[in-house]
């Protein structure tokens, strides 16, 4: 199963000037006891944080918010990732280019 999680905390300097609300946005792989997120550091970097799924409700309460997405996880591109919203929709197969904020991916996932 496969969850989308929006924090509105980031490191980037450049995330807390241009987005809003949410600043950061990871793919979570949810299997029977655990979850993976993965997380977006730089351009040529990602890391698997392997999770229990409780810890979930944890970060729900500092702020996560998570969207469940009905696809499976793509495989890596060849295509370098410049931010974490790039990361997310390529992992999830989306092509739009319009959205490029972490807000942005969100309301186009609640409008599905």
């Amino acid at each position: 199963m496969l969850y989308i999680g929006f924090s509105n905390y980031s490191n980037k300097f450049y995330a807390k000037i241009f987005c809003k609300k949410y600043k950061h946005c990871a793919p979570i792989v949810v299997n029977k006891n655990n979850a993976t997120i993965y997380q977006f550091v730089h351009m040529k970097k990602t890391l698997k944080i392997v999770i229990k799924k409780s810890d979930l409700r944890l970060l729900k309460q500092h702020g996560w918010v998570f969207i469940k997405y009905s696809t499976k996880l793509q495989e890596k591109s060849a295509i370098p990732c410049l931010t974490c919203v790039q990361f997310t929709k390529q992992a999830c197969g989306i092509k739009n280019i319009k959205i490029q904020t972490p807000q942005a991916l969100l309301n186009h996932l609640s409008k599905k």
